[in-house]
């Protein structure tokens, strides 16, 4: 009844990042699949992380997605996602590879940035950026650059930028035209699961 697992879930938010970093998606390919077939039913409510303890049912959807994307720039990309995964614990980041440099993003390591510049390719260091007061909305919480800043920080900056949205009148941060075309992804995503092929992403007018 709660439609998808994995792909509703953490891809989505891999996808309104990929769009942050690269644009909007134009096309592509996905599969999904389910690695663990049964899990026990919760007896009760349940929150985050919780393990549910009842009798053990089946699985009605994916424990996992990877997804081949065309970016309407001509770029391409790799998303996948994957809620089974052993060790991983909330790793979650991005690569992003071009012709004269590579960025680099861990959210266990939220304010470090990998960046390689130049023309040595696979030759080529990668140094760490550390984020500092200049950066955003780091200044109004550590004085200094590389001291470490928690989720919870983030929220904090997230209701800031929603309260001034309404203040202003003017969006600081996503907006319903960006879930729209998350939205519109994840349902190609679904469909090209279905389909077995390269599906187009159809952005409603």
């Amino acid at each position: 009844r709660g439609g998808s697992g994995v792909l509703g879930d953490l891809a989505s938010h891999g996808v309104d990042l990929a769009r942050f970093l690269l644009g909007d998606i134009a096309s592509l390919t996905a599969d999904t699949a389910i690695f663990v077939p049964e899990r026990a039913r919760p007896t009760g409510a349940t929150a985050g992380h919780t393990l549910a303890t009842g009798e053990l049912g089946p699985v009605e959807n994916e424990d996992y997605v990877n997804c081949l994307l065309r970016f309407a720039s001509g770029a391409r990309g790799v998303l996948e996602a994957c809620r089974v995964s052993v060790g991983e614990q909330n790793n979650y980041g991005f690569e992003v590879h071009g012709t004269k440099g590579a960025v680099f993003w861990d959210f266990r390591r939220m304010g470090e940035l990998g960046i390689s510049r130049g023309t040595s390719y696979q030759d080529q260091p990668v140094s760490t950026l550390y984020v500092g007061p200049a950066q955003g909305e780091y200044g109004a919480f550590q004085p200094g650059a590389a001291t470490s800043m928690g989720y919870d920080d983030l929220k904090v900056i997230e209701a800031y930028r929603f309260l001034r949205s309404i203040a202003e009148g003017t969006p600081h941060g996503a907006t319903l035209a960006d879930a729209v075309h998350s939205a519109a992804v994840l349902d190609a995503m679904s469909r090209s699961a279905e389909s077995g092929s390269w599906v187009d992403v159809e952005v409603p007018a």
